[in-house]
């Protein structure tokens, strides 16, 4: 019968999500619920919600012999088993990473205030300083904070470079602010609960950099922001 294969597809689903979210807090007691109201349930958000009505249907009505007062049809089962795919392979965090094409990077001997004010106009609020290829340490308004607050009465003036703040660009230099690597497997959810994890509560996650393999020697992939992680993801997932 299409019901017991639904019910089966629906608790593989169940199992996985459970599993993912063990020991982050939760607002649901059910793991599909919780899943829904997560954005990188969009794509499949739909078919889910149907799935999930028809087995609180099957699970809790039945006609007096027993038997379901519903059937399953094999489109929903198919759907359900997508669904399923779906959640075995979350999507990758590189699909709605800023790629490093489109990062503002800068370089020890480039102008300060330049940079500052490219930031200011796009709205960034870390940048990656690279040298040959590779990240050496990132510039972001605390850089700015510690040098004035460790220099007092130093000028910041249009032949200003980079390389006048080398001793805050190291990213251990950051220190309510953190920055982590990953490598390019690194799925949403691997993402999601690295902004999430409160457990370091004296720092930040300020952004998650992506290289081949998590290295922070290796050429720069992708730079993602906690708007990436909870907001722009909800936007990329729609169309993909």
């Amino acid at each position: 019968m299409l019901s017991a294969q639904f019910i089966n597809l629906y608790r593989q689903i169940e199992t996985i999500i459970d599993q993912r979210m063990a020991g982050r807090s939760r607002k649901h007691a059910s793991a599909i619920m919780e899943y829904l109201a997560d954005p990188e349930s969009r794509p499949v958000r739909s078919d889910l919600e149907v799935a999930r009505e028809i087995r609180n249907i099957i699970m809790h009505n039945a006609d007096e012999s027993g038997e379901p007062v519903v059937e399953p049809s094999q489109g929903i089962t198919d759907a359900l088993a997508r669904v399923l795919e779906y959640i075995k392979k979350p999507p990758l965090a590189l699909t709605f990473a800023t790629p490093a094409n489109d990062i503002l990077c800068a370089r020890v001997n480039d102008l300060a205030l330049p940079l500052m004010r490219a930031m200011r106009k796009r709205g960034f609020s870390h940048t990656p300083i690279m040298e040959a290829d590779r990240m050496m340490g990132v510039f972001s308004s605390y850089t700015l904070f510690s040098f004035m607050t460790d220099n007092t009465g130093a000028l910041i003036d249009e032949k200003t470079r980079i390389n006048a703040f080398a001793e805050y660009l190291p990213i251990e230099r950051h220190e309510p602010e953190r920055y982590l690597f990953m490598d390019e497997q690194a799925t949403y959810a691997d993402i999601k609960h690295a902004f999430e994890d409160r457990r370091q509560r004296n720092s930040r996650l300020a952004a998650v950099f992506i290289t081949e393999s998590g290295g922070p020697d290796q050429p720069l992939l992708g730079m993602i922001t906690p708007w990436d992680a909870l907001g722009r993801v909800s936007n990329v997932t729609e169309e993909t």
